[in-house]
């Protein structure tokens, strides 16, 4: 009960949020995960399912990695049948990331799944409990945002 007497008092450090965090998404990702996809393609079919046609390019500007990484994962969930490639019409040589049918159904199926196991988890706080970690999350995940939105490209 230590961790969470040094959250309750606000004495932890930065890496005890982080850990804390990890913790929470490792579980999340093992309780009600996407199947046999690894991390890197599930975020990137988050990104497809969530926007717009976009170029190889611009989804790995999105997920901050390399063009010839994000290739790999694209061409991996092209094989699975998650996401297909159409002519751009603004530029023929270029091609559009589109996710199908299949992901917006994985995708959203795994939300449920991990959103009703939050509510799972937070319906075992007290009500003042339960209040405080909904607005602790939100709060550092607007600092966080903030944080890299302002820093120098």
């Amino acid at each position: 009960m230590t961790s969470v007497h040094t959250a309750a008092t606000g004495t932890g450090s930065a890496v005890d949020v982080y850990t804390a965090l990890a913790r929470i998404s490792r579980t999340l990702r093992h309780e009600a995960g996407s199947g046999s996809l690894t991390l890197g393609s599930t975020s990137a079919l988050w990104v497809l399912v969530s926007s717009p046609p976009m170029r190889l390019s611009e989804l790995a500007a999105r997920e901050r990695v390399t063009a010839p990484t994000m290739s790999r994962i694209v061409s991996g969930l092209e094989r699975d049948g998650m996401v297909a490639r159409t002519a751009d019409p603004l530029d023929g040589r270029a091609s559009l990331i589109t996710a199908t049918d299949a992901a917006i159904e994985l995708i959203t199926s795994t939300t449920s799944r991990r959103a009703r196991l939050m509510e799972e988890a937070l319906s075992r706080l007290s009500d003042d409990d339960r209040a405080a970690a909904e607005r602790s999350i939100a709060l550092l995940a607007e600092s966080l945002i903030e944080t890299v939105r302002s820093r120098p490209d």
